[in-house]
């Protein structure tokens, strides 16, 4: 089955979501139950649905 975040492994926006989660996981004030590449595709999608990331931070660099 293929990952419905696929599209958002690699960007800036990727990165950042990925570091704020783990920043938070370290400090102990989220726990996350579930694979952290399906939190952090769900909201990189949400972001960009609601046009709240510019273009370029959902595409991939070069």
């Amino acid at each position: 089955m293929k990952n419905p975040y696929a599209a958002y492994r690699g960007t800036p926006l990727w990165k950042a979501v990925a570091s704020a989660l783990a920043d938070l996981q370290a400090s102990g004030e989220v726990r996350v139950d579930t694979a952290p590449d399906y939190v952090i595709g769900y909201v990189c999608r949400e972001l960009d649905a609601k046009s709240v990331v510019t273009p370029a931070a959902v595409t991939s660099g070069p």
